[in-house]
């Protein structure tokens, strides 16, 4: 969906794979509604709420991710032909 986005910018595919792995995958186990966080909360028999506080790379990432994109820190950039 945002292929054509990115390419628009310049930006390498590479980005937007870190960007959806940093921002979608990590943090699915946060919600406790989908199967990742159902799953997680069945293996462990706590809470979403609970694991949520240690959970801390969960959450820091999507804001990492920001972070980099801010200050263009390792952004990889298409090659000009």
């Amino acid at each position: 969906m945002f292929k054509k986005a990115y390419e628009d910018r310049g930006l390498a595919p590479e980005n937007l794979s870190r960007t959806l792995e940093d921002s979608g995958t990590v943090t699915s186990v946060l919600i406790p509604w989908n199967t990742c966080g159902a799953y997680q909360s069945g293996v462990l028999g706590v809470s979403v709420a609970d694991y949520f506080v240690y959970a801390i790379f969960n959450y820091l990432s999507p804001i990492m991710t920001l972070i980099f994109a801010a200050f263009n820190i390792q952004i990889r950039r298409l090659l000009k032909k």
